[in-house]
């Protein structure tokens, strides 16, 4: 049942079977249907998420109405709303399961916890890193294509497993821009 979140903790650091079990002992299991909010706007985030499977999306209302989708995240990964949890501010977005998901929990005090244990859990602390993808094919810089062609490179399994409209919003553009994208690339 934990096979993929120890291959996921022993990525960050050499965990002996005795430290894995540490952080084990210390998970919470969740089940999340496909549409519900794992993570709520305006609640402070206080948890990393490990997604076991399923896929998450977290994103906000913008002013205008329009919601927009500022990460993706699919089964293997880590979740949580990195500024919310740092800042300990109420979060400006809500995680949203995109498919019926199951996800462990690992508190923040929990994770203190295990770094007074030892230093080596200290180094879980690049789960930090690897919750918040690096998300260059967002920035203005990058032309349509190159924000796809990049995604395809970097991420290709989001495309496999989010709605097209949901992939034009991360990549800050209009499904039909999108379209013509995939259009022009695919020929």
């Amino acid at each position: 049942m934990y096979d993929r979140i120890k291959t996921a903790l022993l990525r960050f650091a050499d965990l002996s079977d005795n430290q894995l079990s540490e952080v084990i002992n210390r998970l919470q299991r969740h089940e999340v249907a496909k549409g519900n909010i794992l993570f709520k706007e305006g609640q402070i985030c206080r948890h990393f998420y490990f997604i076991d499977s399923g896929c998450f999306r977290q994103c906000m209302t913008m002013e205008s109405g329009v919601e927009a989708t500022l990460n993706l995240w699919v089964d293997g990964e880590w979740m949580f709303d990195h500024k919310s949890f740092i800042s300990q501010q109420p979060a400006i977005a809500h995680i949203e399961a995109a498919d019926d998901s199951l996800v462990f929990t690992l508190g923040g005090h929990d994770f203190h916890e295990l770094v007074k244990i030892s230093d080596i859990f200290f180094r879980l602390g690049s789960i930090m890193e690897d919750g918040v993808k690096n998300n260059d094919y967002q920035h203005n810089r990058l032309s349509p294509e190159e924000k796809y062609e990049l995604l395809l490179a970097k991420r290709p399994e989001l495309i496999q497993r989010f709605p097209l409209k949901h992939i034009a919003s991360y990549l800050g553009m209009t499904p039909e821009t999108l379209s013509r994208v995939r259009k022009k690339i695919s020929s």
